[in-house]
């Protein structure tokens, strides 16, 4: 029999099941000789795809791939928690995905299993009405709403936060609409966390590490910071739009993830000159929110380490030269708003 070649699975869904490699007359003989000269490896028992794709792919588009076998695998089941905050397209969590997360009706479902010996699914149990289940590409998923909230109850509050700020970004659910599903959960596991979360949920941030960061500052003690904000001289001129601010200390903190200074360049063409140009762009632009009053502390994604340890210490510090009673400028949040003048407040950064 003659092999098949090596197009055959790659045309196939990506990963793909013994079943749907027979629909396409790929049968277990064909299977065997395509694992024996590594066109397909085992992604997971019963489980397969093409060798060169599959290994191509990110740590968060595999994740993404394996929601679909993993969902057919699991009778009545919806993709949930993280793995549905993935297949919405919200930021992704830091570090492992895991499992791909399922949840069956507690009500209607047979059985209690909530993970599987192959250990690339973990299925959990809860009530799941008919209005908090939605489709993606043929998958079954939690809606948005619930999808935030149930990583509220069961993620880190920065990756949770994260999720939230990005449905919130993209127009997918609203406050009032993550505040009923709350209610909705109001005697499940973790509810308390997603109250933490809710209180700093905040559509205008544009980054995870923004979203981490007020997180991690939250929990450090720290106030509840605007996001986005345009200011201007007094004479009307553009300064910047900064990631977040603490308006009554006069401080703003600057998220400097590496994608700040990549996003300008497409793959491949970075350079150091260019880089040094945006660096050298983006130090003007601190310098101009000196030059109107204010205080700027600075960090990167390992900022965040150690409980926050370095992004505290740049706040820390921002807030000993602050001086918001010598803040001078004009502001706004939105660019259809106008523009008003600063005027001086006294509290702090920090929440005590």
């Amino acid at each position: 029999m003659r092999a098949a070649h090596i197009s055959a699975w790659v045309e196939l869904p990506q990963p793909f099941l013994p079943s749907e490699a027979l629909a396409a007359g790929l049968g277990k003989t064909a299977l065997a000789g395509a694992i024996r000269r590594r066109h397909v490896i085992r992604v997971a028992p019963s489980l397969y795809a093409a060798r060169e794709p599959w290994l191509e792919l990110t740590a968060k588009d595999a994740h993404r791939a394996l929601t679909r076998p993993a969902q057919q695998l699991v009778a009545g089941s919806v993709v949930s928690h993280a793995s549905a905050a993935v297949l919405h397209g919200f930021p992704a969590p830091q570090g492992p995905l895991g499992k791909v997360s399922l949840t069956v009706n507690k009500t209607s479902h047979k059985t209690s299993r909530t993970s599987y010996p192959d250990d690339w699914r973990r299925v959990l149990h809860g009530a799941l009405p008919d209005e908090h289940i939605a489709e993606l590409d043929g998958i079954p998923l939690t809606t948005p709403a619930r999808t935030v909230v149930d990583c509220f109850r069961q993620h880190r509050l920065r990756n949770a936060l994260a999720i939230a700020d990005g449905a919130l970004r993209a127009g997918l659910t609203t406050v009032e609409e993550l505040r009923e599903m709350r209610a909705f959960q109001k005697r499940w596991p973790g509810i308390r966390l997603a109250d933490e979360g809710l209180a700093l949920a905040d559509g205008r941030r544009e980054s995870w590490l923004e979203s981490a960061s007020v997180a991690v500052a939250s929990r450090r003690g720290f106030s509840t910071p605007e996001s986005q904000v345009h200011l201007h001289t007094l004479e009307g001129e553009f300064v910047a739009r900064v990631d977040l601010l603490w308006r009554s200390a006069g401080v703003i903190g600057e998220c400097d993830g590496r994608g700040k200074y990549q996003g300008e360049f497409a793959e491949g063409e970075w350079d150091a000159e260019a880089a040094a140009a945006v660096m050298v762009a983006e130090r003007e632009r601190e310098r101009g929110l000196e030059q109107i009053g204010f205080a700027v502390g600075r960090w990167g994604t390992s900022g965040l380490r150690n409980y926050g340890e370095a992004m505290v210490a740049e706040l820390q510090a921002a807030r000993r030269r602050a001086a918001p009673d010598k803040i001078r400028c004009l502001w706004r949040v939105d660019e259809d708003e106008p523009l008003r003048e600063w005027t001086s407040f006294t509290a702090s950064t920090s929440g005590h």
